[in-house]
């Protein structure tokens, strides 16, 4: 079982893989925190306003690939970043190597979540609602055309609840295989 979760920001990528990788009793990882531990002690912010998007790429594309071939005999859940939407490369290292599941969720519910914790620096604060329309649509025909399997998460329901969804979900679709 070789889970990626893929997904907007916000969309529950990193908290249900945890809860998934422990539920399954596998490895669970963030490729966040792979890229972290190659840029550290900058933040992804900091790295990605000093040295760009194609630079943070690059990082990320070569975080994730030391940990396919470091747990190339195992399984586990890897949560990926918001935006690998905007990387074809890394997309496609990782087509064949596992399943990749799109958590998807709502424009609307999306938005909502993300402006809980601040408007972020992708967004244009002078017109955020459209801004972040463009980036919705473009990321969930990538995510929508990349995933194997795209799994409507709906409103929140509580954590255990939905873990026990996406649990059902993934079963379902592994068993059909």
């Amino acid at each position: 079982m070789r889970l990626f979760l893929l997904g907007i920001k916000h969309s529950g990528k990193t908290t249900f893989g945890k809860l998934l990788a422990k539920k399954y009793g596998i490895t669970g990882s963030d490729s966040d925190d792979l890229v972290l531990k190659e840029i550290a002690p900058e933040s992804i912010r900091e790295y990605y306003a000093e040295h760009g998007k194609e630079s943070f790429h690059e990082i990320e594309y070569r975080a994730i690939d030391n940990f396919l071939e470091e747990n190339k005999e195992q399984d586990f859940v890897l949560s990926l970043g918001g935006g690998v939407s905007d990387s074809p490369e890394t997309l496609d290292l990782l087509k064949g190597k596992g399943t990749l599941i799109y958590l998807k969720r709502s424009e609307g519910e999306m938005l909502s979540v993300i402006l809980k914790h601040g408007v972020p620096a992708f967004l244009d604060a002078k017109n955020i609602e459209n801004s972040f329309h463009k980036i919705y649509q473009e990321r969930d025909s990538i995510y929508s055309a990349a995933a194997d399997l795209v799994i409507d998460m709906g409103p929140y329901r509580d954590r255990e609840e939905t873990l026990l969804f996406l649990d059902e979900k993934i079963r379902e679709y592994l068993d059909a295989r």
